[in-house]
């Protein structure tokens, strides 16, 4: 089985290294820009079981770690309450900033997958 279907492995450099709430918040990231991907610029660059596998790596994430450190991560005020069955809000629930900033992310990502 691939990274695609286990999930984000946080147990290597420098990821073992991070806070609760940076892993977190990095999957709530991947997550928002595939979501940006596919429900605002009709795209994808993985599939959907890919998807789902970061999607249920989260929501698991959220069950297990602490609650203060879940509420420190940087999209908790768009994603704490996701359960993982769908990304279609989490784009309106962003602050301009953060639409802004993941779009960009988004489009790079879109940019990069496009040139491989």
């Amino acid at each position: 089985m691939g990274q695609e279907q286990k999930g984000i492995n946080f147990n290597s450099c420098p990821a073992i290294y991070w806070s609760d709430a940076a892993k977190v918040s990095y999957l709530q990231r991947r997550i928002i820009v595939h979501s940006i991907l596919y429900y605002e610029m009709d795209s994808s660059v993985i599939s959907d079981k890919q998807f789902d596998v970061l999607c249920q790596q989260l929501v698991q994430m959220q069950k297990e770690v602490d609650f203060a450190e879940f509420r420190k991560s940087t999209y908790y005020y768009a994603m704490h309450d996701f359960d993982g069955s769908t990304g279609f809000n989490i784009y309106g629930r962003l602050i301009k900033y953060d639409k802004e900033y993941l779009s960009k992310i988004a489009m790079q990502v879109y940019d990069s997958w496009q040139n491989d």
